[in-house]
């Protein structure tokens, strides 16, 4: 089945995300996941709509899951090793001082606003392209932080799997449910080195 045809025409699904930065205060705000048949994944977070085209949308879906599968890590006690695939992020592991790791994807795309102001990230094509960054971080105490230059919008770990798996299901792709690690890819904290890993974008 071609690309194209395993992509839904129409794609809506929503959610309560907890503001990971004000939890101690109860802040939610409203997440939504839709798509009206084009290349692009629409993204509404709080009263902000963004528009994805595929591309970015899979990488960044990818990125929220590495950095949950890294808060589950430290939580366990153990750090899974990356998966090898090709990423339009740098994505960069660091362990703290408390010797818990944490996970930073960058990356860096062609964005605007549109007359109805909708932040649309594309991929920059030119080197004249004027580009702003695109960041995925985890936060400290088990949460997830997907950073814009404009904004910054942290959530629970559970809500970066429901993001991640929503962005890949408005393709028409497989949610990422499953580690992508195997079982000795997975090593004990304390045993992990170097220090910092740094996996460059394509």
């Amino acid at each position: 089945m071609s690309e194209d045809r395993a992509q839904p025409a129409v794609f809506f699904a929503e959610r309560e995300f907890i503001c990971w930065r004000g939890r101690e205060y109860d802040e939610l705000y409203s997440c939504q996941v839709s798509r009206q048949g084009d290349h692009y994944v629409r993204v509404n977070l709080d009263i902000m709509p963004i528009r994805f085209v595929d591309a970015v949308a899979e990488d960044i879906a990818r990125c929220l899951y590495d950095a949950v599968l890294i808060t589950v890590g430290n939580l366990a006690g153990f750090v899974p090793t990356p998966a090898d695939r090709e990423c339009m992020f740098e994505r960069t592991y660091r362990k703290r001082v408390s010797g818990e790791w944490s996970y930073c994807a960058n990356g860096r795309f062609n964005c605007h606003e549109t007359e109805d102001e909708i932040y649309v990230v594309e991929l920059a094509m030119e080197e004249s392209d004027k580009t702003e960054r695109v960041r995925v971080y985890t936060v400290e105490d088990g949460g997830v932080e997907l950073v814009f230059d404009f904004m910054c919008y942290s959530f629970s770990m559970h809500d970066a799997v429901w993001l991640s798996n929503a962005l890949m299901e408005a393709m028409g792709r497989e949610p990422l449910d499953t580690l992508e690690t195997t079982s000795k890819s997975c090593r004990p904290m304390a045993g992990f080195y170097p220090a910092e890993l740094c996996l460059n974008g394509r």
